[in-house]
């Protein structure tokens, strides 16, 4: 890719049938020229007011377009228009600055991004980077013929993108959870697996609640009727992809119920340990305390006039706790 862009702020990028993708300075005669055969891509990195308002001229937009495409509000939508599409998703982005190799690893907050559709051409706006879209551009990095699909199908992809975004986020906590489930097996601090159960336990819902309003968005996108001029069709299986991700999530969060379970298990199997031990060692120590108890009585026989009786009966009593072990261990209760 060659040329520069606008400014730091506005990244644009024209994606041609032949192959020859380039990154281009965003100009009204650009605007006017992009032909059938090519797509132009124009990625709004921070919602700067003269960076739309360049836009709004540029591409002609409504009123309620730019007063969205200017407000960072997680919220999810579709609006349409007569010859475009607003849609407004919300992905989960850690801050950044953030180590995602800590522990606890950072927690993903939800993010805005506009995506406006007209024909040959797609905008997104968003406040700050987005991994989704940073990962998607540096699988297609180099010349590719993008620049055959229409916009509609670009927007299925981007949308792909935050989708798989949103199922790294699930993999990872897949992957605590299996950690938690060793920790429920053989760690004995039940407060910090508590505490790492409620962080990602939080994390889910929060996940949950961000993806979920999508599936309200994306239902229109499979009806019939909703094929534009010049837009094309979204690809009908996106809504399945969404209902797919949003399982995963559930998935995720059942399998942190089970990890719970699991602990709550361990815990009363260590309970019954101690309860057993404490049963043992009361059978044994019973029949001595029987025997001292009698032999603590206060009647004159002839036994305790010898002294070496006293032995005697300290053999009883270990012979008895003999006894006690030798039928725990044949009955196998130890």
């Amino acid at each position: 890719m060659t040329g520069s862009a606008a400014t730091d702020l506005l990244r644009a990028t024209l994606y041609d049938a032949d192959g020859r993708d380039r990154t281009v300075d965003l100009t009204a005669e650009l605007v006017a020229g992009v032909a059938q055969n090519q797509l132009l891509w124009v990625d709004l990195e921070q919602r700067d007011e003269d960076e739309i308002g360049q836009l709004r001229e540029l591409f002609h937009l409504p009123r309620d377009v730019v007063e969205l495409l200017g407000s960072d509000r997680a919220t999810v939508q579709l609006l349409r228009y007569p010859e475009r599409v607003h849609l407004r998703l919300v992905a989960m982005e850690v801050k950044e600055g953030a180590n995602p190799a800590a522990a606890p690893a950072p927690t993903p907050s939800p993010t805005a991004i506009d995506v406006i559709v007209a024909p040959n051409v797609v905008i997104t706006g968003h406040e700050g980077p987005v991994r989704a879209f940073d990962m998607f551009r540096d699988r297609i990095r180099g010349d590719t013929e993008l620049g055959r699909l229409d916009a509609a199908d670009f927007v299925t992809v981007l949308v792909d993108a935050v989708l798989d975004g949103y199922l790294e986020l699930v993999e990872g906590i897949e992957r605590r959870i299996d950690a938690l489930d060793e920790m429920a097996l053989r760690s004995r601090d039940s407060s910090r697996f508590l505490n790492e159960v409620v962080l990602l336990r939080r994390r889910v819902a929060l996940i949950r609640r961000a993806l979920a309003p999508h599936r309200w968005t994306f239902a229109p996108l499979a009806r019939p009727d909703f094929e534009l001029e010049g837009l094309g069709k979204p690809w009908p299986g996106m809504v399945e992809r969404l209902e797919r991700t949003v399982d995963a999530v559930e998935n995720a969060r059942e399998l942190l119920i089970g990890t719970f379970d699991v602990y709550m298990a361990s815990a009363a199997q260590r309970t019954n340990e101690v309860m057993k031990a404490l049963t043992i060692l009361s059978a044994i120590l019973l029949p001595a305390v029987v025997l001292a108890g009698v032999m603590g009585m206060n009647f004159r026989i002839g036994f305790f006039d010898n002294p070496e009786n006293f032995w005697i009966a300290i053999g009883a009593m270990l012979a008895l706790a003999v006894v006690v072990l030798g039928v725990s261990r044949w009955r196998g209760w130890i």
